[in-house]
């Protein structure tokens, strides 16, 4: 009776989970509890009945219908951990130069070129120019806290916690996603 119970419970472990924000496959797995196998079980059979959808690429990312494609891509491109470092500073911060956020995130020189630009493609932050240097900000701040309610839940909800001057600020921990 109790692997019933518990088959149950993952089954519906599995859609809650996906219904309330974005995650990886593996993010899931390490979530619900349940074995990989049973989790791929119950998402083949909530995908069939159109109740999650799933976007394949560099990683699996399982998500509610409702999601715009938007919201889905703002989510793929946040598991980049030091996108995720400066997307987070910039919405703390006035406009603020790539050594600043070097400083700041503690991330390498060349990481944090990658992410702004990556970030200046998807046009999520703007570069201002101001000879010698430039600085970059998020170019609609409300539309990102409006998208980082639905994708990521824990950093909106202790967003206030996150500290510029703290050396390693705790929203960049592991257990805040």
């Amino acid at each position: 009776m109790s692997n019933i119970t518990k088959l149950i419970s993952c089954e519906d472990k599995v859609l809650k989970t996906i219904q309330e924000k974005p995650m990886t496959f593996m993010k899931l797995v390490e979530d619900s509890g349940c074995a990989t196998e049973t989790v791929e079980k119950y998402l083949s059979i909530h995908l069939n009945e159109n109740k999650i959808c799933q976007k394949k690429g560099k990683f699996r990312i399982l998500h509610s219908p409702k999601l715009t494609s938007d919201e889905i891509q703002f989510y793929e491109l946040m598991l980049n951990p030091t996108i995720k470092s400066v997307v987070l500073i910039l919405l703390k911060s006035k406009p603020i130069s790539q050594i600043e956020l070097v400083a700041i995130s503690e991330k390498s020189n060349p990481s944090i070129s990658r992410a702004l630009r990556n970030l200046l493609n998807k046009k999520i932050i703007q570069r201002n120019y101001h000879a010698p240097f430039s600085t970059y900000e998020i170019i609609d701040k409300p539309s990102i806290f409006s998208i980082l309610k639905i994708t990521h839940p824990n950093i909106s909800n202790n967003y206030d916690q996150f500290d510029l001057c703290h050396p390693k600020p705790i929203i960049f921990a592991n257990s805040i996603s």
